[in-house]
């Protein structure tokens, strides 16, 4: 929650300095990609559902999770530089 938190007063502070309050600037669009992303550091939930279901191992997704949100975060914010450039 206390992320959300930050995340929107962040989101805030760059809608101050942008002069169009209708568009969103680069910095927004990127931004919001990012925090869509969700890069996982330890992925919680999904490790107690393992765990409640009886896995042997519930910590063994952590790699795994770590490498797929890093790859989303990395193709988000190629696509958002790819679609700033073609949008100019």
């Amino acid at each position: 929650m206390l992320l959300h938190l930050y995340g929107i007063k962040a989101m805030k502070s760059m809608q101050e300095e942008n002069l169009d309050k209708k568009v969103l600037t680069n910095e927004m669009a990127t931004f919001i990609v990012l925090n869509t992303a969700s890069i996982q550091l330890i992925p919680t939930t999904v490790i107690a559902i393992r765990s409640s279901l009886g896995a042997e191992n519930p910590t063994s997704i952590i790699v795994p999770v770590w490498i797929a949100t890093v790859c989303a975060a990395v193709a988000g914010v190629l696509a958002t530089k790819i679609f700033i450039k073609c949008g100019k």
